[in-house]
């Protein structure tokens, strides 16, 4: 790529003077209103006639358009001081004297070649300006008159993620605020004024440098946006942008919209703003004669927004643990929680990655709802954690889903432990991870009713915990943006809480103790545990408090139940159990001992059809034991049935 050879072409200066005199027209729409945003950057292009940008808030970006922009942009793009085409007396952006900053592209008499040997001819200076500060989500706007339509003209308002590391476009991530496009990709000979083009652009696949193009959206403005100013912003948050036009939300962008293996890159780092006036490119085509000689973009104002309020709701806050290379972040809209995170992941003594949690006292559970994840590393993780504190060793227990599909239930149980783990054989967007003394277990759901539990640890903690959500991208690179719903903190008496019922009464089948010899959940042995089903409570029967029912136990299993006995004497024990087919048998053990006889579990008429089953009476002394539920023999289904609860009535 090369400039033709330079020579002194000769053309009268524009005079600035006639550009101060313009009148500008606000837009007919509406703007956005900003409550709700606090400002916290602007430019307002205060000064005096010909006075050049701000130079603390912009600098330029100078040379021929293809080595700068590439695209093969047919522009020089100059500052004051550039050497010829550009010419001091005749400045690309200055100020207009009346609170605008004003871009021209001026025609000249050179040629350039781009491209293949492509000569183009004629070649405009224009300008291109990149802001000082650099920013990360929050509302960006601004307030602009593009140029009249024109073969070549391009000009546009958008931010570019910071190229570091060696990371370089499309890899750093792109959001185009506006821009406008003559003439129309694919359409050589059409010009449309009336439209202008948001989008966001990354990786079509991880490590590509062509960038994906169909994460963008037109708007069809009711005037020409070249006989006024307009307002053209975007609204930014992880994992997520929002396009507006004098205040109308036209289009919404996303880490869900991702298709095949592109790569959500917004939320990577920071983004510095450009404003530029390009002048023809490979993507649509180049001026020609018909391309008026000075093509003008005046801009009323640049401004940035950071929410007012706290991104998440109350009593919520987020957190980096472990100095992640990447600066993680978490908001909530519209009921999604977005969370996005860096770091070299969650696996050895040391964390590192984006916490989303809120205090959690004593007992209590975490749930929620995985919807998708923009990494594509193997080992990013996204799910939920119960932590003692923000220390980068301290004890946690979470359960997650990585980019592979791959479900987790880990745990640190003491202080810089390298932590345990059991993994789940099977697929789960729907996570929990609950505490009941020192005992933490993972669940997974397919649905969100029916849960499974992974597996469980016992934790050395000693202070409160905080509960929530993680996000970790594992290469410690760009961030993993991960979108959760259905978030749920509750302190709650979970299932496997060990606490002696009180007999006679009622016991919740899923409320039985952990670590039972005969159902212990370790990852030594692999095994999963039964099944926890949450349902609606059934009439006709006791009720049944906590809302779950226990299922999958098959033949030779027993579960351990924590009683305490108020009085000596005879009772009998009613088991609510439902049954597609015939049920199993089962017997109960009181302190390892055989307390009843084998009964057997009736065709109920479905899984959801419940029915008390009558055992043999049985005599309990009174005081603390241990009462067990022992299977015989599985049913019709390999199983013993599903089982809500039993109650323990005198006779």
């Amino acid at each position: 790529m090369y400039f033709a050879p330079r020579t002194n072409h000769t053309r009268p200066a524009l005079p600035l003077l006639a550009l101060a005199l313009i009148v500008l027209s606000p837009a007919g729409i509406a703007q956005q209103q900003t409550s709700g945003w606090k400002l916290v950057w602007s430019d307002e292009f205060n000064g005096t006639l010909g006075a050049a940008p701000d130079a603390s808030k912009w600098k330029f970006q100078t040379g021929a358009g293809a080595a700068v922009a590439g695209n093969d942009e047919a522009e020089v793009y100059c500052a004051r001081e550039s050497a010829p085409p550009c010419r001091a007396d005749q400045p690309n952006a200055y100020l207009d004297g009346n609170g605008h900053l004003v871009l021209v592209a001026v025609r000249t008499g050179a040629s350039i070649t781009v491209g293949a040997k492509k000569v183009v001819s004629p070649v405009y200076t224009s300008a291109r300006m990149t802001s000082v500060q650099s920013f990360r989500y929050g509302r960006m706007e601004a307030s602009i008159r593009i140029p009249a339509a024109g073969k070549g003209v391009w000009p546009a308002f958008w931010a570019l993620g910071q190229e570091s590391g060696g990371v370089h476009w499309p890899a750093v991530g792109e959001i185009d605020v506006m821009e406008q496009w003559n003439p129309m990709p694919g359409a050589p000979d059409k010009i449309d004024g009336a439209t202008i083009h948001g989008a966001v652009h990354g990786p079509v696949t991880p490590g590509s440098e062509t960038g994906f193009l169909d994460q963008s959206a037109d708007f069809v403005l009711p005037t020409l946006p070249s006989a006024g100013l307009h307002q053209y912003a975007v609204e930014w948050a992880p994992g997520e942008v929002d396009f507006y036009v004098d205040g109308s939300l036209y289009h919404r962008t996303s880490v869900g919209s991702m298709t095949g293996k592109e790569l959500w890159e917004q939320d990577r780092g920071p983004f510095n703003l450009l404003l530029n006036l390009a002048m023809g490119g490979g993507f649509f085509g180049y001026p020609d004669a018909t391309t008026g000689a000075t093509p003008t973009m005046v801009v009323d104002y640049v401004r940035v927004y950071q929410p007012a309020e706290k991104l998440l709701g109350p009593g919520w806050s987020n957190a980096d643990i472990g100095g992640p290379g990447e600066a993680g972040s978490a908001v909530l809209r519209d009921g999604v929680h977005t969370v996005a995170g860096g770091g070299a992941g969650i696996s050895g003594r040391f964390d590192q990655f984006q916490f989303a949690y809120k205090p959690l006292a004593g007992d209590g559970e975490v749930t929620a709802h995985v919807i998708d994840q923009s990494s594509k590393v193997a080992q990013a993780k996204a799910g939920v954690m119960l932590r003692e504190g923000r220390g980068a060793a301290a004890p946690y227990a979470m359960a997650f889903v990585s980019p592979d599909g791959s479900v987790h239930f880990r745990f640190r149980t003491t202080r810089g432990e390298i932590p345990g783990e059991v993994l789940y054989r099977g697929a789960a967007a729907w996570l929990k991870v609950g505490r009941v003394g020192d005992v933490f277990t993972g669940y997974v759901s397919a649905d969100g009713k029916k849960w499974e539990a992974i597996g469980n640890a016992k934790l050395f903690v000693r202070h409160d915990l905080i509960a929530g959500m993680i996000a970790t991208s594992r290469d410690n690179k760009a961030a993993n943006t991960v979108r959760f719903d259905h978030l749920d903190v509750t302190p709650t008496d979970a299932a496997f809480d060990g606490e002696a019922a009180p007999l006679p009464g009622v016991v919740q089948a899923e409320r039985f103790d952990t670590g039972g010899v005969g159902y212990t959940f370790s990852a030594e042995f692999g095994e999963a545990g039964p099944q926890i089903e949450r349902i609606p409570d059934a009439a006709g029967t006791e009720a049944s408090a906590g809302g779950y029912t226990l299922r999958g136990l098959k033949a030779g299993r027993y579960i351990n139940y924590s009683v305490n006995v108020a009085r000596e004497g005879d009772y009998t024990i009613f088991v609510r159990a439902a049954s597609a087919g015939a049920g199993g048998t089962l017997h109960f053990n009181l302190d390892q001992k055989p307390l009843s006889k084998p009964f057997v579990l009736p065709d109920t008429g479905g899984e959801d059809q419940w029915r008390e089953v009558k055992s043999p009476t049985v005599h309990l002394a009174a005081g603390q034991h241990t009462l067990a539920l022992v299977t015989d023999t599985a049913g019709a289904s390999g199983v013993l049935a599903n089982i809500d609860l039993f109650a323990v009535r005198p006779q």
